[in-house]
């Protein structure tokens, strides 16, 4: 009778949860997934299928094509002065000899070749055979326009105004003139630095294998100065450094076991402190800032610094626990120096690439994550992201709009955020719910119908399988389901609608429900949702189940 019928209702959120207690996961968080592939928070609700990735010229898409070879070394975004406009710029390896090059790319152009001021080299490999695998890079501006400083780990840093090019050498005497007197640097300075970044009006630089544990800094609001009477200097932190960045009024410095903060102080420059002595970071290039907060990859998870409601205290907390045992098994499955991560501001996203030219492009590994609400703690969802590789990645605003790349190994920068594939390839989407018990794992449940909530973007077809009883091979399964949408109606709203605008379809669904009649009995149910194709994004809002209770063990 139609009055024993029984609904059950989930909201999609919670992100991936890789614990597999299903019991714990239908009773407390049913709207997680426990394959969470190639979906990020939605901004709608649910889980939104992530956008493409394309070339980001597709008239000329390799860097220094005839000219380089190998991996993009890096891809920068630069405000250049000389030309008042936003420009791209990457590095590769050259064909001839062990050097590498910086290349513009010029719109209708292609990728323009730099040359070098003062017969600057780049070598791509030093005297003991240690070798460039990227490029790291912070832009500044000190009040006499914008500049961009790279470091390597085998070269000087060097400096870039849009006009010059200048590297900062241990032997400088700190003087900088394009037409006069040129030496900049200093004893101050790092030799081959291989991370850089911005600090109170100082250049930060640190890596050096030959001198690990040492930070050192320019003079303040000089960039090629690192000489000490202009108030340079160099700060050993007692331990192998392996990133810093900038929170607030600090620099945290990160080690392998151990995390200090430096501080500016009026008498004596800088001062150090110590943070914590048994939490250290895993991946020099995993810390990265967002939503107001600076996360990176520890031992046992992704954790944030974020400062908690007492003065100088710091919150170390993880904040992802639901994907622990995930992210616990990254160093043994993964070298974590492949590991690059950028952060997608409009979205409150982080992702993390993993990987290099020895894994094919589909088959390539990420972490994708993001805030669904502004709790640092809480809010956080997880998911995992398959067929983007990247040698290199970054993200900024170009005016108004945020312009996400990566360059590949296959000496290509590709701009993410943009089509309904993978350069091409279809992208495969897996949303694999827990096994819903429906409040008592004892009586057994006759499915009858499934009610999928989807705001879809475009036309698409969805694949949906049905399992029972916790993968028991002794239960029947049924044959998996297609599900197909015809995407959202439009609704005209306000004045000046232009009726043949980008992304305007006619027709769609009516309602943003898909109902699918399903098969077979258990204690338990679970759900898989898989499309693999050229199809606009969609999320899945909620799921919907109706049953009938057929009778206890």
């Amino acid at each position: 009778m139609a009055d024993r019928i029984q609904s059950y209702k989930v909201i999609c959120q919670g992100g991936l949860n890789s614990n597999e207690n299903h019991l714990e996961l239908s009773e407390d968080t049913p709207g997680a997934g426990t394959r969470l592939v190639n979906y990020e928070v939605s901004l709608f609700g649910g889980y939104r299928r992530i956008e493409g990735f394309e070339e980001y010229d597709s008239d000329y898409p390799e860097v220094g094509v005839g000219q380089a070879e190998g991996k993009v070394l890096c891809v920068a975004i630069f405000k250049d002065d000389t030309t008042d406009e936003n420009i791209v710029i990457a590095a590769r390896k050259d064909t001839s000899g062990n050097t590498y090059s910086f290349y513009r790319h010029v719109d209708g152009g292609g990728w323009t070749k730099y040359t070098l001021d003062h017969s600057i080299v780049r070598d791509t490999q030093d005297s003991n055979g240690r070798t460039v695998s990227k490029l790291r890079y912070q832009t500044f501006n000190f009040g006499d326009g914008n500049k961009i400083i790279f470091v390597d780990g085998v070269n000087p840093a060097i400096v870039f105004d849009g006009s010059h090019w200048d590297q900062i050498t241990t032997d400088g005497d700190g003087t900088h003139s394009d037409s006069g007197s040129h030496a900049p640097g200093g004893p101050q300075a790092l030799d081959a630095p291989a991370l850089v970044d911005v600090f109170e009006n100082h250049i930060f630089l640190g890596g050096d294998r030959t001198a690990q544990a040492t930070i050192a800094h320019s003079a303040p609001n000089d960039p090629y100065d690192f000489t000490s009477a202009s108030g340079a200097g160099q700060i050993s932190v007692g331990f192998d450094v392996v990133q810093f960045k900038p929170f607030r009024d600090d620099l945290f410095v990160f080690g392998g076991n151990g995390i200090k903060k430096i501080s500016p102080d009026v008498t004596s420059g800088f001062v150090l402190d110590q943070v914590t002595t048994n939490v250290g970071c895993i991946a020099r290039d995993s810390v990265l800032e967002l939503g107001g907060d600076l996360v990176f990859l520890a031992p046992d998870g992704i954790r944030p610094v974020a400062g908690t409601s007492r003065i100088g205290d710091v919150e170390l907390e993880t904040i992802s626990k639901s994907i622990q045992q995930l992210l616990v098994d990254l160093p043994r499955d993964y070298d974590l120096d492949t590991l690059n991560g950028l952060v997608i501001r409009s979205k409150s996203q982080l992702r993390y690439f993993i990987g290099d030219d020895g894994t094919n492009v589909t088959d390539s590994y990420g972490i994708i994550g993001g805030l669904r609400s502004a709790d640092q703690r809480l809010g956080w969802e997880f998911g995992e992201v398959i067929g983007i590789r990247a040698s290199c990645c970054t993200s900024g605003y170009v005016g108004r709009e945020e312009l996400v790349l990566h360059g590949d190994y296959d000496g290509k920068v590709y701009r993410q955020e943009r089509g309904n594939t993978f350069n091409g390839n279809d992208i495969l989407a897996v949303y694999q719910t827990p096994y819903y018990d429906f409040g008592d794992t004892e009586v057994r449940k006759t499915m009858r119908k499934v009610n999928t909530f989807i705001r879809a973007e475009g036309p698409l077809t969805v694949n949906m399988a049905v399992n029972y009883d916790w993968d028991d091979i002794a239960t029947a399964r049924p044959a998996s389901y297609s599900q197909e949408s015809a995407g959202a109606p439009v609704r005209y709203k306000g004045r000046n609608i232009n009726y043949s605008g980008v992304n305007i379809n006619y027709g769609g669904n009516e309602k943003p429900i898909m109902t699918t009649s399903i098969q077979g009995s258990g204690y338990a149910v679970q759900l898989s949702f898989v499309t693999l194709g050229d199809f606009a994004p969609y999320s899945i809002q909620g799921i919907v189940f109706e049953f009938s209770v057929a009778g206890r063990r």
